[in-house]
């Protein structure tokens, strides 16, 4: 994704807040997810890959091939994949 459909995405994107992640999305017609795990929130390099790998793992399977939607973990705890998968299943994307 280029920068400019980055900004657009949050600017004009739909927001969901959960306990856990902040989540944008808007209809593209190329798509792609982004993930992100704070560096504010974990400062350590392998908690914040532990983070992407959890999430990526969790959405494997669905569809965003019309949409642009960006993941942000924003809770300071590591939840478990179960309880990641389980919020994100709640969320309509």
């Amino acid at each position: 994704m280029k920068k400019s459909e980055i900004e657009k995405l949050f600017t004009t994107g739909k927001k969901v807040y959960t306990k856990t992640f902040k989540i944008v999305s808007m209809p593209s017609s190329d798509g792609g997810v982004i993930i992100s795990a704070p560096i504010k929130i974990f400062k350590r390099a392998n908690k914040r890959n532990r983070i992407k790998r959890l999430v990526r793992e969790a959405i494997k399977g669905k569809d965003f091939s019309n949409k642009m939607v960006c993941i942000i973990y924003n809770s300071p705890e590591i939840k478990t994949f179960w309880e990641i998968k389980a919020e994100l299943e709640k969320i309509t994307f």
